[in-house]
């Protein structure tokens, strides 16, 4: 049996199978079959590419405040495998910049991750604050941007300059 429906998730609409199986019906499939890009370079550490890869399927789904919480921590995962000192993240960023392991502009982009994934961990203090900022599509996008951003000046960059130096070999 085949019927035109709406997906709880997107609230789109989608075109599900089920079939009968002796005296209820077992969903098959439907379509269509999506599946979020979490590509990530290859560069950046494992369990650091596995949290921000999190982050990527959250946005697939619309999970917003989901996207900014599992940058952010991608970003404190990148913190502790630069040695940064077990602390609170904003600390671990500061000690970054302050080692010359990122630059000012990395340092404020780093923050902007860390206080979109707070605002997305955290519910206002006052659900009725027409001012409060609430995470949506353009802070989440917004958020996945400045940790892509963050990665390819920690991670891919420096691995191509490696790849790369136009020095003849010596034999």
């Amino acid at each position: 049996l085949w019927a035109v429906m709406e997906c709880q998730g997107c609230k789109k609409y989608i075109l599900g199978g089920v079939r009968k199986n002796q005296q209820s019906y077992v969903y098959e499939k439907h379509y269509p079959l999506g599946k979020p890009n979490d590509e990530a370079p290859t560069e950046i550490p494992e369990n650091v590419r596995a949290d921000f890869r999190e982050a990527l399927r959250c946005r697939f789904v619309d999970a917003y405040n989901g996207t900014v919480e599992m940058c952010r921590r991608a970003v404190q995962a990148s913190c502790i495998e630069r040695k940064a000192p077990d602390e609170k993240l904003i600390h671990q960023i500061d000690w970054l910049a302050e080692q010359g392991i990122i630059t000012t502009p990395l340092k404020e982009m780093a923050h902007r991750v860390r206080l979109g994934g707070n605002l997305g961990a955290h519910p206002p203090e006052d659900p009725d604050d027409a001012t409060a900022i609430l995470i949506g599509p353009e802070y989440a996008d917004a958020v996945i941007e400045f940790t892509r951003d963050f990665f390819q000046h920690v991670y891919v960059m420096p691995e191509r300059l490696k790849k790369f130096t136009f020095k003849k070999s010596i034999p």
